[in-house]
């Protein structure tokens, strides 16, 4: 079967509009709702969701290819450019990239696509290594085919093979003409925001136009097709969303890549994860405000042991402590004594700052309360 770029009909991309009509109409009612919720956190708390937001989404993003990132290592990048426009010393480089990019993606989600910025993304998104020779910041050029290959040596099974390297430039300066006219802002011809943002995904990675990084470059450039459907920076957690059931995207995009030209099974997928980003970033927004309100509630009650552990919990994100909060991992985290540990844990449980969980074994685990929202929060929501 032929490739779709190997079709006489390619680029003609082919969608029953009607089809997405629902689920667009969510996507703007959620986004709006998600903006409102942003916009009543205090403004540290809004730069805090910002972080959170985007930490998680630089880091689900690489897990998708199959690339582990230290959390601190991100999010002390994140905070350092959203802040001061620099990196920490001695960043880690990979680490550093995903930041980048992310905050890149987000400040740039008005500018219309070049070469010039593509070449940018992918060059953050594969920082350089010493003795590899991929290409940053400009299109292969490797005569050889570009293949997505799973199996055994002498036993591969070929998923995809793109477009020859020669044909890299000329399909792109056609997916970013396309890409760009029809941008929300100035484009001449209209289409709904989540299937163009899905077609751009789809297209970018049929061409595949870069040695490595086009799996989170194409999630970037989603990412900003959907910001200027909306007008504003999206807070959706797509990559987020697609990592959580990874098997789920290559399959799709490697049926996608095959046939014709008809993108509805596609569009149904992406529409879907996109609906699903949303539910984890409204997660995040409240994860943060549960934050806030904990320490409104409780936080003058705590030494410093007692704070040092409910940072750490809360470091882990939304999902929270795994396996909760245990007198060992106490003693861990603040280098106390056992007998510390069980003085600060139980001085916890009375003031109703942590509570047991149920099931715990011979080893009681703890979780931290949920601190009762003001009358004003609960009116907001």
């Amino acid at each position: 079967m032929k490739w779709i770029w190997q079709q006489p009909d390619w680029p003609d991309f082919r969608y029953d509009k009607r089809a997405l009509e629902d689920r667009e109409l969510e996507f703007r009612i959620n986004s709006e709702r998600l903006a409102g919720r942003f916009e009543a956190l205090p403004m540290a708390s809004q730069e805090d969701a910002t972080i959170d937001l985007m930490l998680s989404e630089a880091i689900k993003t690489s897990a998708i290819e199959g690339e582990d990132l230290d959390r601190e290592s991100v999010r002390s990048s994140l905070l350092a450019l959203i802040t001061s426009d620099t990196l920490p010393d001695n960043a880690d480089q990979k680490a550093a990239g995903a930041a980048m990019l992310l905050v890149d993606v987000r400040k740039n989600w008005q500018t219309s696509l070049t070469h010039d910025l593509l070449g940018k993304w992918q060059s953050m998104a594969v920082p350089e290594q010493r003795y590899t020779p991929i290409l940053r910041g400009a299109y292969r050029n490797d005569p050889s085919p570009m293949q997505i290959v799973s199996g055994p040596y002498g036993r591969e099974k070929v998923h995809y093979e793109a477009p020859p390297a020669t044909q890299v430039p000329d399909e792109m300066a056609m997916f970013i003409g396309w890409y760009n006219k029809i941008s929300p802002s100035k484009g001449d011809k209209k289409i709904p925001g989540i299937a163009r943002a899905g077609i751009a995904h789809l297209w970018f990675e049929v061409i595949h136009p870069f040695d490595d990084g086009n799996g989170r470059v194409g999630r970037a450039i989603a990412d900003h097709a959907l910001s200027q459907s909306l007008g504003y920076p999206t807070t959706a957690c797509l990559a987020t969303a697609i990592e959580g059931d990874k098997k789920s995207y290559y399959l799709h995009l490697e049926k996608a890549s095959r046939g014709n030209l008809n993108v509805n099974d596609w569009l149904d997928y992406f529409a879907d994860r996109v609906i699903k980003a949303q539910e984890i970033a409204r997660e995040e927004v409240d994860f943060v405000l549960a934050k806030t309100r904990f320490y409104e509630t409780y936080g003058d009650q705590l030494n410093d042991r007692q704070a040092r552990m409910v940072s750490r919990v809360f470091a882990e994100g939304r999902k929270g402590f795994e396996g909760g909060i245990t007198t060992r991992k106490y003693e861990a985290i603040t280098g106390c004594s056992n007998r510390t540990a069980s003085r600060d844990l139980s001085d916890l449980v009375a003031k109703g700052i942590i509570m047991p969980l149920p099931g715990g074994g011979r080893t009681t685990r703890y979780e931290l309360t949920t601190a009762k929202p003001a009358v004003q929060d609960l009116m907001k929501q």
